[in-house]
């Protein structure tokens, strides 16, 4: 999507957007509690979308980055956390951040952000959410899951074949959308230099496929929560 859309979408972010944050926020604090956070580190969030997740765990680190792509995202963050004293706001593309800010992250978040149809993109935007992270620093990860795509598309009777030029690309919404595989993101994960300490499903609503299903086993992201040696 580009960034003149995503602008567009930030003010009707909460109907356009599955927020991971949002619809499972204590599946991703059960992983933030692993690393014990305080309030002398530094939580850097990469795609911080309008700031459900700063808004939730902010307070528990001493000093936030948090920077998105689309200004109007980070304009609605940025009111959203009005009452924080201690973050950075920047508008700021993912695979631009590492250079610029720097390794100073206690936790960098990056929850589905490296989703782009575009391999080498991809590529680039890995290597610098490895690179905001200091040594020792954890990496909180979510990405789309093929598997789950897979079996929502079961209950369209539409399952998914894809040929190996299409990389995994699925249509969602208006737009192509890269999803990895469990292995592929544990690959991916220690492509940057990272031990995975865990590496899970974290479900979702039906309702973010468009679906009343209420019965079955909820759709998933994979949640990769990864560490950079000290």
């Amino acid at each position: 999507m580009s960034q003149r859309a995503w602008n567009q979408l930030a003010a009707e972010f909460e109907n356009a957007v599955c927020d991971i944050t949002a619809t499972s926020g204590d599946r991703l604090e059960e992983l933030v509690d692993r690393m014990r956070p305080t309030r002398r580190q530094t939580l850097v969030d990469a795609g911080c979308g309008i700031g459900t997740f700063v808004e939730r765990f902010g307070p528990r680190f001493g000093k936030i980055v948090a920077f998105d792509f689309a200004e109007e995202m980070v304009n609605r963050a940025r009111r959203r956390c009005r009452d924080f004293r201690h973050v950075d706001w920047h508008a700021l593309p993912l695979e631009e951040a590492g250079q610029r800010i720097g390794p100073i992250a206690h936790l960098a978040v990056c929850l589905n952000v490296i989703t782009s149809p575009d391999a080498v993109l991809r590529q680039r935007q890995w290597q610098s959410l490895a690179t905001l992270l200091r040594p020792g620093g954890f990496l909180l990860v979510v990405v789309p899951s093929l598997e789950s795509a897979r079996y929502v598309a079961e209950f369209d009777d539409q399952p998914l074949d894809l040929p190996d030029d299409q990389q995994d690309l699925i249509r969602r919404t208006d737009t192509r959308q890269k999803h990895y595989s469990r292995e592929q993101l544990r690959r991916r994960v220690r492509q940057q230099g990272l031990r995975v300490l865990s590496l899970r499903r974290i479900s979702y609503p039906w309702s973010e496929e468009g679906s009343e299903l209420l019965t079955r086993k909820s759709p998933w992201d994979w949640v990769c929560l990864a560490r950079r040696a000290r």
